[in-house]
């Protein structure tokens, strides 16, 4: 449920979303729920959307692993940033990166503990900067109690002001503000009037929340790396199934025709038109064989036998072809569904990368939304580093943290290599590693899965455990 009018007189403030826009996303959430628009009669719909967005964020999230380390002092602040990471995002990264596959993009959001992930049906942007990232929303929450909706709107949004310093002279200052605001209808498809937070369910929620010296907002938008071909103007990403909607109803059509003609096709009886009418006349249900069309009562013949014939063949044909364009608009090698039983098999990484090129092309579009290099060479950036922003920001705002502790961290994340043969490469690093190509921690940070810091501390130790001993219980006499 979206109130955009009635928000924007709430807060007074311009939302943004089109009309191109709104329609889409109600599609698309169609499309996920397996009610897309032309289900009806004897057509039905096989979610293939489905199927392919849980292709694609498995893919994308294979054998993810993200790795914090700090860059100074005891490490405290790097390990509450790693378990926040592997609780409110590894724990559930395929099912998040699903959503901004099937949805065009998701919103994650510091919720007061942890991270929730918003679909684009449950917020409007307020503010977009000239690169399209969002820095201005409002969030909905919604629940009932008898026969009465609530709703609370809750607006995030950065403020330019002044304030006065020690020596009493103004300065200007960017703040991040948080408003919240509770409705209560009597009817579910209206926002209705406002209400006191204290009255609902959100009573321990601040009305005004305030933070200075933030960089970033308290939440980022996972976005769909395609280009918005929907509305070219708004900030939103469009779904990965946007440019393949004919052809999924088509698949839908296709598969639906097959599949009554499969249920039709046992042998059907034709008996007269006399035996028919005595059966109705009489209360008698027909077997499902028979067909009420009646022969006849001319004929010397009292019934015909009659056994439709499948097109299994064309059928599938005209079907693998659809697959074929789907998988293609949607990023993948044509061919990689089919439903013949076909597989592709491929024996080396070479014959991988040459055969599915497009498609881990694609994948690496959408791993460079959660973490890539950042442009200007410091560091990297994406999703998972906003994260880790927003949780350590949330804890020095919350007092967990101290001030000085803000940002003393780093994050590595590795995913894994669809045309690599990991037992391979691994025997071939340590093979260079044991003739000293390789230093010994790169090769326990690249294939084992430490941080550097855990892998030279390790090879250290190593060392030293390594080294001869003059005397003692272990070393020479």
């Amino acid at each position: 449920m979206l109130f955009k009018t009635d928000d924007e007189k709430a807060f007074g403030v311009e939302t943004y979303l089109s009309p191109e826009m709104d329609a889409a996303i109600k599609l698309w959430g169609q499309l996920e729920s397996g009610k897309p628009p032309w289900v009806k009669g004897d057509t039905r719909t096989i979610r293939f959307s489905n199927t392919v967005a849980r292709e694609l964020s498995k893919l994308i999230t294979q054998n993810i692993d993200i790795k914090v380390q700090s860059k100074y002092g005891t490490g405290e602040t790097a390990k509450r940033i790693q378990k926040s990471i592997d609780d409110y995002f590894l724990k559930n990264a395929q099912r998040i990166m699903q959503d901004v596959i099937m949805l065009g993009g998701s919103m994650a959001k510091w919720n007061g503990k942890g991270m929730d992930y918003i679909p684009p049906d449950r917020f409007l942007v307020t503010e977009f900067d000239s690169n399209g990232e969002v820095t201005g929303a409002i969030f909905f929450s919604y629940y009932q109690k008898e026969k009465k909706f609530y709703t609370r709107a809750e607006w995030h949004r950065f403020e330019d002001g002044e304030r006065r310093d020690e020596a009493g002279e103004s300065v200007s200052v960017r703040a991040y503000r948080v408003s919240n605001k509770a409705f209560v209808s009597d009817n579910q498809d209206e926002i209705g009037r406002p209400i006191d937070l204290k009255n609902t369910k959100w009573a321990d929620i601040v009305p005004e929340f305030t933070a200075e010296n933030l960089e970033k907002p308290l939440f980022v938008y996972i976005k769909n790396p395609y280009s918005n071909t929907v509305d070219p103007d708004s900030p939103l990403g469009v779904s990965c199934f946007s440019e393949c909607i004919e052809e999924l109803r088509w698949l839908d059509i296709a598969m639906s025709t097959l599949g009554v003609e499969t249920e039709d096709s046992e042998p059907k009886m034709i008996v007269g038109q006399s035996a028919i009418q005595y059966a109705e006349a009489n209360g008698i249900e027909l077997p499902r064989m028979v067909l009420k069309t009646g022969l006849d009562d001319m004929t010397d013949k009292p019934f015909e036998q009659w056994q439709p014939t499948l097109q299994v063949a064309s059928r599938t044909d005209g079907i693998n072809f659809l697959l074929s364009i789907i998988s293609y608009k949607t990023g993948f090698d044509p061919g990689y569904f089919v439903f013949n039983g076909q597989t592709i098999s491929v024996a080396t990484a070479t014959q991988v990368e040459a055969t599915e090129r497009r498609t881990i092309n694609t994948v690496g579009d959408y791993r460079d939304i959660l973490s890539c290099p950042d442009s200007n060479g410091d560091g990297r950036i994406g999703a998972i580093h906003d994260i880790a922003y927003i949780m350590d920001a949330m804890a020095v705002i919350n007092g967990e943290s101290a001030p000085s502790e803000f940002g003393n961290y780093e994050i590595y994340a590795d995913f894994a290599d669809l045309t690599r043969n990991a037992e391979e490469d691994r025997s071939r690093a340590l093979l260079l590693t044991d003739k000293g190509f390789y230093p010994k921690w790169y090769y326990l940070v690249h294939n084992e899965g430490f941080t550097e810091k855990e892998a030279r501390d390790i090879v250290a130790e190593a060392k030293s455990e390594n080294e001869p001993q003059e005397s003692g219980l272990f070393g020479g006499e």
